[in-house]
This record gives structure tokens, sequence and C-alpha cells, in this order.
């Protein structure tokens, strides 16, 4: 997995000789154009990936979402996981697996194998299974992640923590993956996320100090697949893909300011301010990205909105008055349009969704800041992710008709180990 890579991005790298190993890659097999999911966040493209489901199944919809019928807000982890991850289902049909860096999988679960969590664990310390993993890949430079905060702070800081931490995937991946008998390994670089965020405007910009080492780092990342391939060898199969695309931002929208400028929200804007204090004076809330939850009686504890009638006539209201928000520089509209959840989703975890998603056009990212009044806001983040340009590449093989979606691998894994597809994927096996 090599997180938020764009299609676009890949072919144009590979074009100008910085990825060959990639190259090789597609030239013997298969690369194509794929979609993510919504909303278009990495915790639920990649538990799409790998519970074959869409958010409405599996019922992850943000890194920071709230419990149905509360204010009470959580940070996304296995335990909200309402479909079993294929290796769970590998597992139980005897095969061993070495999972490396996944999100949405801490804190760890027992597995038949290996598991290491991903960039929500604090430490690389109670993220592993067996726990005494940890200690074992500490020796080859393990990191979970980079330091985020750090990066707001330096760009260069930034490039030293992407190159050490991708250093110790392909250390930690090669020791297991040439010492451990596996069947199935799935092995994670959230740094190609990291850096299209923080560096995106950059690369845009064609920086004369920074888009080169954008392009380095990209050719750091194409040597580590070369090496991560080669210690899982030659006769395995071999799928590459992004959960997601990238592209430059031009605004972040504030989705609070709006409801509150338009009297939908009543908690006052401070640096104090969190959705505990939603009380009957909101009507309507929200939640990064673009995650829309009405106030509703007798679901929500201080529920100001009737259901039925008054509720239906609440979410037209609020779809029409958001696809009015436009650009103020060139007057285009910011969103691509606002959908119910019960048109977007389907599953047992519906009633985890947000009642509507405001989805965006690419290059307007929508946040949700109680804390701030301005509609338009900025952020060191120069770079967003968008539902297309995401993509999928094979060695050795074709894909099947149609294009590649987040939610089609779990079943295109069992497919590519002869296995039996469980009734319950949204998924369809892509070869």
């Amino acid at each position: 997995g090599l997180d938020g890579v764009p299609h676009s991005l890949l072919t144009e790298l590979m074009g100008r000789g910085v990825m060959p190993n990639l190259a090789e890659i597609a030239a013997s097999g298969d690369l194509r154009p794929a979609e993510s999911t919504q909303p278009t966040v990495s915790c639920a493209a990649w538990t799409s990936f790998v519970t074959g489901m869409n958010p409405g199944a599996h019922g992850v919809f943000g890194f920071v979402d709230r419990e149905p019928g509360s204010y009470r807000q959580y940070i996304t982890g296995t335990r909200y996981v309402r479909a079993p991850q294929v290796w769970r289902i590998l597992g139980e049909r005897g095969y061993r697996v070495i999972i490396m860096n996944v999100p949405v999988t801490s804190p760890p679960e027992p597995v038949e194998g290996f598991l290491v969590g991903g960039f929500l664990a604090p430490t690389l310390e109670g993220a592993t299974y067996p726990p005494e993993l940890a200690a074992r890949l500490q020796r080859f430079g393990y990191r979970i992640d980079i330091d985020p905060w750090q990066a707001r702070q330096s760009l260069d800081l930034l490039l030293e923590d992407l190159d050490a931490t991708l250093r110790g995937r392909v250390a930690g991946a090669n020791e297991l993956l040439t010492t451990e008998p596996w069947s199935y390994a799935m092995v994670h670089i959230m740094g190609t996320d990291r850096i299209n965020h923080f560096m995106w405007g950059k690369w845009a910009a064609d920086d004369p100090d920074y888009a080169p080492r954008f392009v380095d780092y990209y050719a750091h990342v194409d040597a580590a697949v070369g090496k991560i391939a080669a210690a899982a060898g030659d006769d395995v199969e071999l799928l590459l893909l992004s959960d997601h695309g990238f592209t430059l931002t031009v605004h972040e929208i504030n989705l609070d300011a709006w409801l509150r400028a338009r009297g939908y929200l009543g908690v006052p804007a401070s640096d104090e301010a969190k959705l505990a204090q939603v009380d009957e004076d909101t009507r309507v809330f929200s939640m990064t990205p673009g995650r829309i939850f009405v106030n509703l009686r007798g679901r929500e504890p201080r529920g100001s909105v009737e259901p039925g009638a008054e509720y239906e006539a609440l979410r037209d209201q609020i779809a029409a008055g958001l696809m009015e928000l436009a650009d103020p520089d060139s007057g285009e509209p910011v969103l691509a349009r606002v959908a119910r959840r019960e048109d977007l989703w389907r599953g047992e975890a519906l009633e985890r969704a947000p009642d509507l998603l405001a989805i965006p056009r690419d290059g307007y990212d929508l946040k949700s800041t109680l804390a701030g009044d301005e509609l338009l806001t900025s952020s060191p983040i120069t770079g967003m992710h968008t539902f297309g340009d995401a993509f999928w590449l094979m060695r050795g093989r074709k894909f099947g008709e149609g294009t590649p979606r987040v939610e089609d691998g779990a079943p295109t894994v069992l497919t590519l180990l002869d296995e039996d597809l469980p009734g319950h994927f949204d998924g369809r096996e892509m070869v």
C-alpha cells in the first residue's frame, strides 16, 4: 500500500525514469486508475480494502468519530471495525499473515502470524502482535510514523523523518518476509501521503529547492518497493495500490463556521469549544471531512430537530445551502454534491454514519473547527485527497473489466489465493 499516491503522479514519475522498479512491474502486468470511497480518508478507505465492504457495513467514517446517540468522540481503532478483515478470514482458513502499518489496526488483535499497528498507534510498544515483535523491529530502526507536528515546523526535518521511517519499514519488512512463513503479507507506506500533504504545493509550483527533493523521496519509495518485492520473492503475486488520489489545496473550508453563521450551530467559537457543548440551540453540527449530523430529538441527548418531516426538510435545506458555497476568487462552486447517508452507504453500521456528507470538488478541503469563525482557513497542509486518481498495479497479470475501487481489495486477495469468497462482500474480484 502506497498511501495517497495518485495515478497521474505515478505515471509522470515513471515516464521520467524516477521510479524504474514500478515501471518494470507495470510493464509485466497492468496499471489502472482507481477510485477511493466516501468519505475519502485513509482510515475509511483502507478498512474498505481489507474488509471488502463499504463504510456503512464496516463502520469507519473518520479518524475521529462519535458514539451513536451521544456527543462523545473517540479515535478510531480496531474495536470499532464491524466487519472481518481479510487477514481474519485467511487465519480462519489456516493461512499465516504479515500485516505492517495498515491504518486502523491498533490496538493490535491476535492474528495467525504477525501484525504491526498503523500510524494511530502512539508507540511501537503495545502496537504489535505478538507483543515481543516490537523489540525485534526496534533493532531495525522501525518507526510507526513520522512526527507530523515536527513536519509543520520544518520541511527539512520532515524529509529526514520520512527517509528514516522508510528505511525502518523496509528493514522490518525484509526481516519478517525472509525469516517467517507466510501466505499473505500487506506492507503499508504512509510517508507518501505525508509528503503529499505537506509538500504538494512545492511540487505543483516547481519550487527550486523542494520540488526536486519531493521527487527524490519518490525515488526512495521506488527503491523501497524493489527491496520489499525482492524480499517477498519473484514467485508471489504482487499487488500495489493507493487508497485515494491527491491534488493541490485551493482553499480549506470550515463547515462549522458556515453552520454557525446561519444559526444552525449553537456552540460559540472559542479555543475551548467542544462537541460535548452541543445543546438544544444547535440543529446541525459537523465533523471532518464534510460529515454533517442533525441534532435529532430522541437520538441525540439534547436533540432539537423532530424526526420525520422536520428532519427531512432540514437535510434538504442544508444540502441546498451548502451547494451555493462558491470560491470567492473564481466564483466556482466548492462542492460537487451533498449526499444523504442512505444514498451513499448500506449496512449494519449505517447508524454511525453522518446524516449528510458534503463532497468537495478537487481543491477544496473540508474541515470542521469549532474554535474558528473564518469560513476560509489555511494551514501548512498544501495537498488534499481526491476520490479519483488512485492507482492499482499488478505484476504479471491483467485486471478484469472496470475501474478498481478500494472495496475490491479483499475479494481480489482471496481470488489470488484461489479461495472462495464469502457472500457479504460489496467489492468484486479484479483478477
